[in-house]
């Protein structure tokens, strides 16, 4: 139905039509009962009406959250597979989102769907947000009418690399907490116990070590000019907030974190094995080998790794092998090389691709747990020694000052 007055408002219903199918569609009127009425006169018999407006101001006009899209994703391949049109599929779906925003989108989809559009046309135009290789994956899916099966796998691969994610953050959240509570720890010893050890042991500093002539001065400063050291510690934190979004600064990050022991296996482990996880999965859809490896490529971080696969695309049109130019150009091992080339010649690279991503998912989970052994201690190693340092230059200053009493 088409807006025939501006103050008419959206209602969404579900309805049965004469034949008693059920209908979803949405009616536009200036209250709810001019929409039931308008619904009677098409011989529909309504069973749920509601303003789609108030519906979105319930559930939050929100993006989708990236575990959302992943349902939504595996959802819509179960359905796929299970024989459910795509049409249908998609408008089940639709229904169940409790994001305003994002179910505003999929019923976009679903608009574009009716027009004729392709459904990866629809999703990239109508559903940003998902990862690009979803995009073009749905529309080799399409090609070749394995779209259930497709979906299924870029579900699964957003869900590997949303893992990926939380289990990085986990490892770093205890440590994290630790440092945390060390520096506030230490924070409160500067501002409220040193400056009353300051005032206790008053001018007599001249036999004081340096160490505990340093830690009071700190303390009598910080405590004696809080408010800039308030501002300066907010404009350390607004300058970390702006570096952890500035790309730039991410980027100097990421290619210093490949120079520093185990955190560099780790960023090459998860380089791979997103690589070859993405690789198999394009030729395991039947999309050529260059295609794939374009594909795969832009879903590579910028750095060292992704710059010898522009590499080993040349060397692809140019009709290197595939083990020989990755031996050239990345840092494969030659165990993963004789994988791939014997996947080569049997017809299965995309199998040799998918094995090769598990085995550095396996790498990738033992280098976390090497690194989280590793920061926890360190962390708690710092903070310590931190303590420590001050307490010692605490107990050394009343030593000096009792010294000089007696």
């Amino acid at each position: 139905m088409s807006l025939t007055n501006p103050g008419d408002l959206k209602f969404r219903y579900t309805a049965l039509d004469r034949s008693g199918a059920k209908v979803r569609d949405v009616v536009l009127a200036r209250d709810l009962r001019a929409a039931a009425r308008a619904l009677t006169a098409e011989g529909l018999t309504p069973l749920s009406l509601t303003e789609e407006a108030a519906a979105a101001k319930r559930t939050g006009d929100r993006e989708l959250k990236f575990t959302e899209r992943v349902a939504v994703l595996s959802q819509l391949a179960l359905m796929t597979e299970a024989g459910v049109s795509l049409l249908e599929s998609v408008d089940t779906v639709a229904s169940g989102i409790v994001a305003g925003r994002g179910k505003a989108q999929m019923e976009a989809v679903i608009t574009a769907l009716k027009r004729g559009e392709s459904f990866a046309r629809a999703m990239e135009t109508y559903s940003p947000g998902y990862p690009f290789y979803v995009y073009a994956m749905t529309g080799v899916g399409e090609a070749t009418g394995k779209l259930g099966e497709v979906l299924s796998e870029a579900a699964e691969q957003m869900a590997y690399e949303d893992r990926l994610r939380r289990d990085f953050i986990n490892a770093l959240t205890y440590p994290g907490f630790l440092l945390g509570a060390g520096l506030s720890a230490v924070f409160f010893i500067f501002t409220q116990v040193v400056p009353r050890f300051s005032a206790m042991i008053g001018d007599k500093r001249d036999k004081m070590p340096a160490i505990s002539k340093f830690v009071l001065d700190v303390g009598e400063a910080a405590n004696k000019h809080m408010p800039i050291v308030l501002l300066a510690m907010g404009a350390i934190g607004a300058a970390l907030a702006y570096a952890i979004l500035n790309a730039r600064v991410r980027q100097a990050l990421y290619d210093f974190g490949h120079s520093v022991p185990v955190v560099g296996d780790l960023l090459r482990a998860r380089e791979i094995s997103s690589w070859a996880r993405l690789t198999g999965f394009a030729l395991n859809a039947g999309v050529g080998l260059l295609e794939a490896a374009a594909l795969a490529r832009h879903a590579t971080p910028e750095g060292a790794f992704r710059r010898g696969l522009v590499q080993f695309e040349r060397d692809l049109k140019a009709g290197i092998a595939v083990d020989i130019s990755l031996g050239r150009n990345t840092r494969l091992t030659i165990m993963d090389l004789s994988l791939l080339r014997a996947g080569q010649k049997s017809g299965a690279l995309g199998k040799m691709f998918t094995f090769l991503a598990a085995s550095y998912d396996s790498q990738l989970k033992d280098t976390l747990k090497r690194l989280t052994a590793l920061v926890e201690p360190i962390a708690i190693g710092l903070i310590s020694i931190l303590v420590g340092a001050v307490a010692l230059s605490l107990i050394l200053a009343l030593s000096s000052v009792y010294d000089s009493v007696f």
